[in-house]
C-alpha cells in the first residue's frame, strides 16, 4: 500500500503538469482563432468589431464559435481594444473575387454599436470594461505557464491579435501545395524552343 501511495504521489504532478500544458496549446490555437475572426471581420466589413458575439451573429460568420478562456474556463477574455478614435481602416480591397463594397451582397453591413463615454478615460461599458473596437483577446488568468510564448510566461500577457497571426505562422485562404501523386496531374516543365 506505501509503495502504490509513493508512485500515486509521483505521477499525479506529471500528470497535472501535461494537463496544464494541453490547455496552454489550447489557449493558443482558440486566441488565434479570435484574431484570425477579427482580421476576416475586418476585411468583411471593413472595420473591426465591436464585441466577439458579433463575429458569431453576423452572416456570413467570421468566427465559428464563441470559444472559452481554457486557462480559467470562462467566457470573460480580456479584450485588447481601440478606445481613442475611429479604428485604423486600410482602402478597400478590390478586385477578382472580392466582395463589393459595404460587404458580400450576403447581408447588410453591421452598424457600429456607440460606445458611452463617460467624464473621465476611456469609454466603458457597464462592467467598467472598455468598449469599443476589438482587436485582440488574451487570457486574464496572472497565472506563470509552462511554455515560453512570445517572449512571456505568464497567461495574462499572451496576446492575440492580428500580429500574433504572422508569428505564428499561420495564414488563411491558402490551402498547402499538392504533391503530384497517383491521381494528380504533374504539370510538364516549360520546353525550349530547338534551333
Amino acid at each position: 500500500m506505501t509503495v502504490l501511495s509513493v508512485l500515486i504521489a509521483a505521477v499525479l504532478p506529471l500528470a497535472s503538469a501535461e494537463a496544464q500544458r494541453d490547455k496552454e496549446e489550447e489557449l493558443i490555437f482558440r486566441g488565434l482563432q479570435y484574431a484570425e475572426g477579427i482580421r476576416n471581420f475586418k476585411r468583411r466589413y471593413a472595420r473591426y468589431p465591436n464585441s466577439l458575439k458579433e463575429m458569431y451573429t453576423f452572416r456570413p460568420r467570421t468566427l465559428r464559435k464563441l470559444w472559452k478562456d481554457p486557462i480559467t474556463d470562462s467566457d470573460d477574455w480580456g479584450l485588447i481594444t481601440q478606445t481613442t478614435g475611429a479604428p485604423p481602416q486600410g482602402p478597400p480591397v478590390t478586385g477578382p473575387g472580392s466582395p463589393p463594397p459595404g460587404g458580400t451582397g450576403l447581408a447588410p453591413p453591421p452598424t457600429p454599436t456607440p460606445a458611452p463615454t463617460p467624464s473621465f478615460g476611456a469609454p466603458l461599458g457597464s462592467a467598467g470594461v472598455p468598449v469599443g473596437p476589438i482587436l485582440g483577446v488574451y487570457s486574464k488568468s496572472k497565472k506563470k505557464a509552462y511554455k515560453i510564448y512570445q517572449d512571456h510566461d505568464v497567461y495574462f500577457d499572451w496576446r492575440f491579435t492580428e500580429a500574433s497571426l504572422q508569428g505564428a505562422g499561420y495564414t488563411a485562404a491558402l490551402p498547402p501545395p499538392v504533391p503530384p501523386g497517383p491521381g494528380v496531374p504533374m504539370t510538364p516543365p516549360p520546353q525550349t524552343p530547338s534551333q
